[in-house]
């Protein structure tokens, strides 16, 4: 007889019942990715409940009997720092906007000016928010709308007749193509301070496959550590300037009392996984991504950005409206067994389109000869209007050769689950 009372049961055979039906999904959201079953067992462990703080190498006798977990913190931000060119790399944030946060009260002073890209622009929707309610006076950026990155010249021109302002965060969760830093850098002048929100990027950039801002001239950079980098939900700051480094710890060790060392550790896990194919998998997602994009644009969908390749990275933006409205598209697509984002998205005339990104699949397994496939489920089920019922066995044929049934993660779920008192974990 369980343990577990009836009600707990029940809400874990709720969210088995989620977790049954999404292994038969394609998952192309740009801002999540799949974590490994060994980035996930520290969630079982007895770090998932304790506090862990960082500090000089001795035990802290406050919290005593944590040092194995320091050290793996310790060595993880080594590890990152390797991979994203940081000599200082900072794990309290725990999600990207943590990091968005201390990044903003860290890097500009109440009432500097601070820039950031407007949201009709791909920027995010809490960086203004939070930039004013810190005292910031946030103003956006001017844009070049072919690529939705910032227009240097329209910077410059505006530069001429207003200080320079103390910092400019870039900020887009809307990016398909990257940022000419250098060229900002010069516009800007050496005492701005750029800081990068590399969260949608920020694998891309540990395996080389995306511009990497402190080398071309961000101060620092930061974000989230679960989209195209495949790690658990939390987030980091990084940079190479010790004075940014310190005042970063200082403002994230008040606005975050906990950074959960279970996630932590399962970061240190996904950061070892790159190292062993992070260079791979992060230049075959930017390849699945353009090839997806090309094959749409030859079956007719209107994929934005096609003059410059369609993308630069994991993302693709499908303006829909030609055929149907965003919304219903992606609910024929999610019938059909594949999960977007209707968004909207910058310079369409639609209110929305739809937002794809390839690096979940990708980091799961799905190489380019099987993007024929997926752009061929797309034209049935978007613009041919075939019942999407009679095309998800298509769906489930791709789903099932990256994460079958059987697998090892998933008969590890049933034992948890069976001794939860689920039996079968079905």
């Amino acid at each position: 007889m369980t343990r577990t009372p009836p009600d707990a049961l029940a809400v874990l055979q709720q969210a088995a019942a989620q977790h049954a039906a999404g292994r038969h999904r394609l998952h192309l959201v740009p801002s999540e990715n799949g974590l490994s079953l060994a980035a996930r067992i520290p969630h079982l462990m007895d770090a998932a409940v304790r506090y862990a703080f960082p500090g000089d190498g001795t035990e802290n006798w406050a919290w005593p009997g944590r040092q194995d977990l320091v050290a793996v913190e310790q060595a993880a931000a080594q590890r990152l720092g390797a991979q994203l060119g940081a000599e200082h790399v900072n794990l309290k944030p725990v999600s990207g906007v943590s990091a968005l946060t201390v990044a903003l009260s860290a890097l500009a002073d109440p009432g500097a000016t601070a820039f950031n890209l407007a949201e009709r622009d791909g920027g995010h929707g809490s960086t203004r928010f939070i930039g004013t309610r810190l005292g910031l006076q946030m103003r956006d950026l001017p844009v070049d709308t072919a690529t939705c990155t910032p227009d240097l010249e329209a910077l410059a021109r505006l530069l001429e007749t207003e200080p320079r302002p103390q910092l400019v965060y870039l900020d887009a969760f809307m990016c398909l193509f990257p940022v000419d830093l250098p060229g900002l850098r010069e516009v800007v002048g050496p005492e701005t301070v750029i800081h990068y929100d590399a969260s949608h990027t920020l694998g891309l950039i540990a395996g080389g496959a995306w511009q990497n801002p402190l080398a071309e001239g961000a101060d620092s950079f930061g974000g989230s550590t679960h989209k195209t980098y495949p790690g658990p939900h939390k987030g980091l700051l990084a940079t190479n300037d010790a004075s940014l480094a310190a005042r970063l710890d200082e403002h994230a060790s008040h606005f975050v009392s906990h950074h959960h060392p279970a996630d932590v550790v399962a970061l240190a896990v996904a950061a070892a996984e790159m190292d062993a194919r992070g260079r791979q998998y992060a230049h075959a997602t930017v390849a699945n991504a353009r090839s997806l994009g090309a094959k749409l644009a030859e079956r007719g969908f209107t994929v934005c950005g096609e003059k410059a390749g369609f993308t630069d990275c994991h993302q693709l933006w499908i303006d829909i409206a030609p055929l149907m409205d965003a919304e219903q598209a992606s609910r024929r697509l999610f019938e059909t067994g594949i999960v977007v984002n209707a968004i909207p998205l910058p310079h369409i005339t639609a209110d929305a389109g739809l937002r794809l990104g390839m690096q979940e699949v990708t980091w799961a397994g799905m190489r380019e000869d099987c993007i024929d496939e997926l752009a061929a489920i797309f034209t049935a089920v978007l613009r041919d209007r075939v019942d999407p019922a009679a095309v998800a066995p298509r769906t489930w044929a791709l789903a099932e050769v990256f994460q079958p049934d059987d697998s090892t993660d998933e008969q590890v779920l049933r034992i948890a689950l069976a001794a939860a008192g689920i039996g079968g974990g079905e």
